[in-house]
């Protein structure tokens, strides 16, 4: 297993070889920030699509505080702090940098990389998305996006093209929702530590191939043996985003003696449980899978009641024994969500644990994380 992981984080680890080898043959690079931004459309263009989801260390986001207030969460902060340091391979080459517009963290941070001259693109998402001219919105700023894409490409996206890569990727969500399943089990082979590095990879590798690849690691997984103690508690981590490269909090968890058994996070791994239809109106089926069929992220408004009712459905489904809400630093709505989340699953008598990251991970600040999670994992074993 080990080694088909290994196999699969070099594949992606090739992505920014590749586009430059692209952009070299004159195809448009596009990066994008956000799952409101769909690659599918960027493939269908003719493009070539790179995620900006990089977080995890301290140094990226202090860079950017000369141009900005210390108040914004580090993941934002980073996506222009890896570029600013010259060590974002992809940006530099970038034809044009789609960001979705959800909250006011990722938007000032757009706003300072447009002042630095980078070709940034916004995509709007109202947060009203109970109200039909929020969700008509959203579906008009697609097809903006479809017509900025077309004429920086000069190809037509096609129907066709688009459904193409909405099979694709639709094939992608169906190994990982298998993936996912096993965590259902007692002692999977694969936790959530794996998992969310699974979904990592899938950003960077080529759509038509990564479901086999996927396919293979799952083959592999279901006859291997697991890897966690009997009766391990089994953990729901909830929270904004877990970063590419920010594996820290979740390998705690695991390391521990807990499995991570299921996630509700907004950013940082595949919306993999919502597939787009491939029948009909294939733009609409992208924005209504995006927008109106899966439960809504934080940002949306009013949403918490909905969100702490599919928290609930996930508690059961997966047979969770505690929360672990990761937070980033002046994330300030999701520490209001928090609050509200913390009364609702202490009446569960839910035990939930809160961490809140920086991305600071010197050999200070591990001490007392590492104790935290310690603690609490073994306070969720002795209650169960």
């Amino acid at each position: 297993m080990e080694q088909l992981m290994k196999e699969f984080s070099d594949l992606a680890k090739m992505r920014p070889a590749e586009l430059q080898k692209a952009k070299a043959a004159g195809k448009k690079v596009v990066e994008f920030i956000g799952n409101y931004v769909p690659d599918e459309m960027i493939y269908a263009a003719g493009a070539e699509p790179y995620l900006m989801c990089r977080g995890g260390e301290p140094e990226p986001p202090d860079t950017v505080l000369e141009y900005m207030l210390r108040f914004m969460n580090p993941l934002a902060r980073s996506m222009a702090g890896y570029h600013f340091m010259g060590l974002d391979p992809v940006t530099p080459i970038a034809d044009l940098i789609a960001v979705n517009q959800t909250e006011c963290h990722i938007g000032r941070i757009s706003e300072l990389m447009e002042f630095k001259g980078l070709p940034i693109y916004k995509v709007g998402v109202p947060s009203d998305w109970k109200k039909d001219f929020a969700a008509e919105y959203y579906y008009k700023a697609l097809v903006k996006f479809k017509g900025k894409l077309e004429s920086l490409t000069g190809k037509k996206i096609t129907d066709e093209k688009l459904k193409e890569y909405v099979g694709y990727n639709n094939k992608t969500n169906e190994v990982l929702r298998n993936i996912d399943g096993l965590r259902k089990n007692d002692n999977p082979a694969i936790g959530g530590y794996d998992f969310i590095r699974l979904n990592h990879y899938s950003f960077f590798t080529d759509p038509k191939v990564t479901a086999g690849t996927l396919q293979t690691i799952l083959d592999v997984a279901k006859g291997a043996e697991g890897k966690f103690a009997k009766g391990a508690p089994r953990i729901l981590l909830a929270g904004h985003a877990v970063a590419v490269g920010d594996y820290m909090v979740p390998k705690l968890i695991e390391d521990n003696g807990a499995l991570i058994a299921t996630e509700m996070l907004d950013d940082g791994i595949r919306w993999y449980k919502w597939d787009a239809s491939t029948d009909g109106d294939i733009l609409r089926n992208i924005w209504r899978a995006k927008y109106l069929d899966k439960p809504p992220i934080n940002i949306f408004q009013p949403a918490w009641r909905d969100r702490f009712e599919y928290m609930k459905s996930l508690i059961k489904e997966y047979r969770i024994d505690a929360v672990v809400w990761y937070q980033l630093s002046f994330d300030e709505i999701y520490d209001m969500e928090y609050t509200c989340l913390a009364k609702w699953l202490g009446e569960m008598k839910m035990p939930c644990l809160k961490l809140e990251s920086s991305y600071e991970y010197s050999r200070e600040a591990m001490g007392p994380l590492m104790t935290r999670i310690e603690s609490f994992v073994e306070s969720v074993k002795g209650g169960k």
